[in-house]
């Protein structure tokens, strides 16, 4: 068993006061900080504007230590998909998708998902426990490594395997070290609606930007497919994100999977609006990712319904984005990687 300090999932304030018993100068835990939040070092050897005695010395005290990449692979699109081991074997995965400049990171928060929304396969798997801040970092690291001098962007979202906001007590850690990389405007928490974690959400001094799976305007059919919607009502889910405060400029993304015949209606389009009329909104349209193995009922609509339900939302006055997933040809849907590797 290692018994050393892992140095990731740590801010730079934590990193230089471990450090500072092991060094002979105040600056040194600087510089190891520095190495791992600024330059992503993965070795003490890196570590080059260090002596190397100090740099032995650390790795007997200190390790950094990141989930073992199972499997890497590549789709058509040019997104990635991660299947991430963890150090008591279970595996969680991540997305890395580039457009031009910018590069989006899909981080995982848990190891499977208690929420179980019918049109998920991560749902599908059950719930698993909750990741730790360096494990959550770690995909993160990672995926930031594969990336060449032509990104100038990076966007963060937890929409990987798990619920976030059932997560509070690894995610704050997390975020606070992500965001010395990464500004929290470019930093998305998606939820389920999970009530006490928005609320936790809207109370830290600092916060990433929210979205929310609304995926129905009433709460029969929404309870229906997410039945977290039973504990968490959406009258009470709509009152606590009317009280969100937003910083100047911020919305809130609603995330709306369409499945065939089911919620994508044109007048679904116009309870959609009459719902969020009011709040500082977009509205990301999801086609349904179909997986015939865990839900081979649902299916997705026709491009022309898509298209006629955007314009829907559009004429009601929203900011629509349709967002076809990406990484079908891998299995980027959350997880669909990890359930095909258990499979084999």
């Amino acid at each position: 068993m290692d018994n050393r300090t892992n140095l990731v999932g740590r801010r730079s304030v934590e990193i230089t006061e471990l450090i500072a018993p092991h060094v002979d100068r105040e600056f040194r835990g600087r510089q190891v900080a520095q190495w791992i939040i600024d330059r992503n070092a993965s070795t003490f050897g890196d570590m080059t504007n260090l002596p190397l005695a100090l740099r032995r010395d650390l790795g007997t005290y200190f390790s950094i230590e990141e989930p073992e990449v199972l499997q890497v692979v590549e789709s058509s699109d040019g997104s990635s998909k991660y299947l991430f081991g963890l150090s008591d074997g279970v595996g969680v995965e991540g997305v890395l998708m580039r457009e031009g400049a910018k590069a989006t990171f899909c981080l995982s928060s848990q190891a499977g998902c208690a929420v179980g929304c019918t049109f998920c396969v991560t749902g599908a798997i059950g719930a698993g426990r909750n990741l730790r801040p360096e494990e959550i970092v770690g995909q993160y690291r990672i995926m930031l490594r594969r990336l060449d001098d032509e990104v100038e962007r990076v966007n963060i979202v937890f929409m990987g395997m798990g619920e976030p906001l059932l997560n509070t007590g690894n995610l704050g850690p997390a975020l606070a070290v992500l965001s010395e990389r990464v500004s929290l405007k470019r930093i998305t928490v998606s939820t389920a609606g999970i009530l006490p974690g928005v609320r936790w959400l809207a109370g830290l001094e600092k916060r990433p930007k929210l979205a929310v799976s609304l995926n129905a305007p009433d709460q029969d059919r929404r309870a229906h497919i997410m039945p977290i919607a039973h504990r968490y009502p959406l009258t009470d889910l709509m009152q606590a994100l009317r009280e969100f405060p937003l910083e100047r400029g911020r919305r809130i993304t609603f995330e709306y999977v369409l499945i065939d015949g089911f919620n994508d209606a044109e007048d679904d389009a116009r309870s959609t609006a009459r719902l969020i009329r009011g709040i500082p909104a977009k509205v990301n349209v999801i086609p349904l990712n179909e997986d015939r193995e865990h839900f081979p009922d649902l299916r997705r609509p026709a491009a022309a319904v898509v298209d006629r339900f955007a314009a829907g939302l559009r004429d009601a006055g929203l900011t629509v984005t349709v967002r076809w997933s990406k990484g079908e040809d891998v299995a980027a849907a959350c997880g669909q990687l990890r359930q095909r590797q258990a499979a084999r």
